[in-house]
């Protein structure tokens, strides 16, 4: 992500009250044996599941290709994310800016990217088989689109493809878009751009860079975002936290236009509004900007999570609440609250039980500490089950560029399993994995260190993504 004096693009830049509930979890590294002297920064990433088998998996980060193909790579798992290996797929050269992924019907994967080399210039990508190593097809090019955010449903024999994106094409500043495709697994696919921002971005000129969208088996469609409002000197937004909704799947010429806000009777419901934050203020070695996400329960489309953050005097803080009118209204009160925290990610499962996914800062100066956490409520909300996945040191490995461990993790429903992405630093010490956790990468536990793949060098602690998952 680039930072300018008004953050209008923001991809990455190299270099520069609880309750019992049953479960297992478990947390693997997903660095393959093979690439074990691997030490960049893969931070960022983001997971799709194939829902028609739950064993394929695709994940990615900010990894450059350790072949040298001039591709890409994801990771890709076909035994339930236990083990790892890496396909240089993705038409970009040795890495990628922001990166998303996500299975539509049979197998066939959808993914958006900012392409390197090139400045905000998006690609959206297709390919019957995610495992394959033939590189993806793109099927949407264009320049001065920022943080691609995909997900998709197969709705009878046709995948609908949405992509969530800051497009700065749009005229007025209101640059929250959708890309849309109502047959994504057509022979050539066509896609639409819908503007959801409805009101004026007064002096920031933009919308926050976070469009999220989530989709319901039935068709129902929800997007959140921020949508700016002002932009000062000192680098502070002001924004409205926005949700829309589409019932139609985007299919039509008002589409997102279900939800209007009683106080200006404009499409978008504003969940939260005057929310205010600093561009770039550092929450432990991670810069902050917005922070979003949002779920629906595949049980009801009427019933969707929401997460974003903002300032709670000094603190960023990220808000949770829920709404079961389709976004009318929502809970007066959060249903959770947490201070000096980042990266949320929400899934419903099967059964109707939620879980959030975030990365907190604890502690104090030396002592301050990356706490990744779970946490899982079976009854809307009122109790929780909290589990922490990892608890590092803040300040090590040294920043190589940021976002230092990423501006989202990912995490995904499939029945009634949850699974999950995160970054983190990768120093082989059991005790900051109080789930477990299984490295595949040349490690060893008793003397915490890493090792190449001769099985003798030793090699720097770096930011390795993490795979869990939870068993409900």
């Amino acid at each position: 992500m680039a930072r300018r004096s008004k953050p209008r693009g923001t991809s990455r830049r190299r270099r520069t009250g609880m309750t019992a509930q049953s479960g297992s979890i478990v947390v693997i590294n997903m660095i393959p044996k093979a690439l074990s002297g691997e030490a960049e920064q893969d931070s960022e990433p983001s997971l799709a599941v194939d829902p028609a088998d739950p064993r394929r998996i695709v994940a990615t980060a900010f990894t450059p290709d350790p072949m040298g193909t001039g591709f890409a790579p994801i990771f890709v798992s076909s035994d339930g994310g236990m083990t790892w290996a890496v396909r240089s797929t993705v038409p970009s050269a040795n890495v990628t800016g922001d990166i998303s992924m996500w299975f539509g019907g049979g197998g066939r994967l959808y993914g958006g990217i900012l392409k390197v080399p090139g400045r905000l210039l998006l690609n959206v990508l297709r390919t019957t088989d995610a495992f394959a190593t033939t590189p993806m097809s793109v099927v949407v090019n264009r320049s001065q689109v920022d943080q691609p955010f995909v997900r998709a449903q197969t709705i009878g024999t046709r995948d609908r493809v949405y992509v969530g994106s800051n497009d700065f094409g749009s005229a007025g500043g209101r640059t929250a878009t959708l890309d849309i495709s109502l047959n994504g697994a057509g022979t050539n696919p066509e896609f639409k751009k819908v503007r959801i921002e409805r009101r004026g971005t007064g002096s920031a000129g933009q919308d926050g860079p976070q469009i999220r969208p989530a989709v319901h088996p039935g068709g129902t469609v929800y997007a959140a975002f921020y949508g700016w409002r002002s932009f000062s000197a000192t680098d502070k937004v002001t924004t409205d936290v926005v949700v829309v909704r589409d019932d139609q799947g985007g299919n039509g010429p008002q589409a997102f236009s279900a939800l209007v806000d009683p106080s200006d009777n404009l499409p978008g419901r504003l969940v939260a509004r005057g929310v205010a934050f600093v561009w770039g203020r550092l929450l432990g070695n991670q810069r902050t900007g917005g922070d979003i996400a949002i779920a629906v329960d595949p049980r009801n489309s009427r019933t969707v999570y929401l997460a974003w953050a903002g300032l709670d005097g000094a603190d960023y803080t990220l808000n949770l609440r829920m709404s079961t009118d389709g976004g009318a209204t929502w809970s007066a009160n959060n249903l959770r609250t947490k201070k000096r925290a980042t990266n949320p990610a929400l899934a419903v499962n099967a059964r109707g039980t939620v879980c959030f996914l975030y990365q907190q800062v604890t502690g104090n100066g030396a002592n301050e500490r990356w706490v990744t956490t779970i946490e899982r409520s079976s009854d809307n909300g009122v109790t929780w089950q909290s589990n922490v996945l990892a608890t590092v040191p803040v300040a090590v490995p040294t920043p190589q560029f940021q976002p230092y461990i990423g501006d989202y993790a990912g995490l995904v429903s499939a029945g009634n399993t949850f699974c999950g992405i995160f970054s983190a630093n990768n120093s082989p010490d059991a005790t900051r994995f109080p789930s477990g956790v299984t490295y595949q990468r040349n490690h060893d536990f008793q003397t915490r260190r890493l090792f190449d793949v001769n099985g003798t060098t030793q090699v720097s602690v770096s930011i390795d993504p993490f795979f869990f998952k939870v068993t409900d």
